[in-house]
């Protein structure tokens, strides 16, 4: 997929979140809208960089959407980009990120880093360019994905009403941590009525796309430090919120 392809793939996914403001109003039904328009098939590391960056889109606009307005994120990153540690640092300080990426995460050690290109737009028509820098780390075949950029400041005000799964506070900082259920299938894929069920109660996301069922997990930790937004998260990672809110503490300065 190049550059082009992915630019409106993501595009298009964004759009499809705005106009689905009608759908059950939770977090996995809002994630589950940026996947399911990406159509990604998160078996395949290209695949799960897509979905990443769908689902912590989707989180970042969340607000915007509870708000009643047509917020939107398009964001794009390369295949082919494999950035060393110092590489990774290097362009966080250029992002205007001022963060020391460790080596390790938690016994999750660093694979590589690569860039995502922002756009978000306000209900209003504001809009605000922002670069986001990723650095994936890696432990038993488990991978964990960093991200941090400057907060988007055209949504500022807008109350994010989900809440989420878990809490934690570290130095006056909340660290946020989601769970989410998916189950990835084919575009011809009929639910059960036990499925829809989960579905509209917000407890399933079906993303449609794969070339067979898959049941996956994304989980996540989200927190704000000093003009800077923060994640850290991955499909089936094995981990529990106390684990992952424990790794994200000690990102926490």
């Amino acid at each position: 997929m190049n550059k082009t392809e992915f630019d409106e793939k993501m595009k298009n996914m964004l759009h499809e979140c705005a106009d689905d403001l009608h759908a059950p109003d939770t977090m996995k039904t809002r994630v589950d809208f940026a996947l399911r328009s990406a159509q990604v098939k998160p078996r395949h590391r290209w695949g799960k960089r897509i979905a990443v960056l769908a689902a912590v889109a989707a989180i970042a606009v969340t607000g915007a959407f509870a708000a009643g307005g047509f917020g939107s994120i398009t964001s794009h990153s390369w295949a082919n980009q494999r950035m060393s540690l110092a590489q990774t640092q290097q362009h966080m300080e250029q992002a205007g990120v001022e963060f020391t990426l460790p080596e390790s995460i938690g016994g999750f050690t660093f694979s590589y880093g690569y860039d995502a290109d922002t756009l978000a737009e306000s209900a209003a028509g504001e809009r605000e360019q922002v670069k986001e820098v990723n650095a994936e780390y890696e432990k038993d075949g488990v991978t964990l994905d960093f991200s941090a950029h400057t907060a988007y400041t055209v949504f500022d005000g807008e109350d994010d009403p989900y809440a989420p799964d878990a809490e934690r506070d570290v130095n006056g900082v909340t660290l946020a941590f989601r769970d989410t259920a998916y189950l990835f299938v084919p575009p011809d894929y009929q639910p059960t009525d036990e499925e829809k069920q989960q579905e509209r109660a917000g407890k399933l996301a079906i993303s449609y796309g794969s070339d067979q069922v898959e049941n996956t997990q994304f989980q996540s930790v989200s927190w704000t430090q000093d003009g800077v937004e923060y994640s850290l998260s991955g499909f089936d990672t094995g981990l529990d919120s106390e684990e992952m809110l424990s790794m994200a503490a000690e990102l926490v300065k």
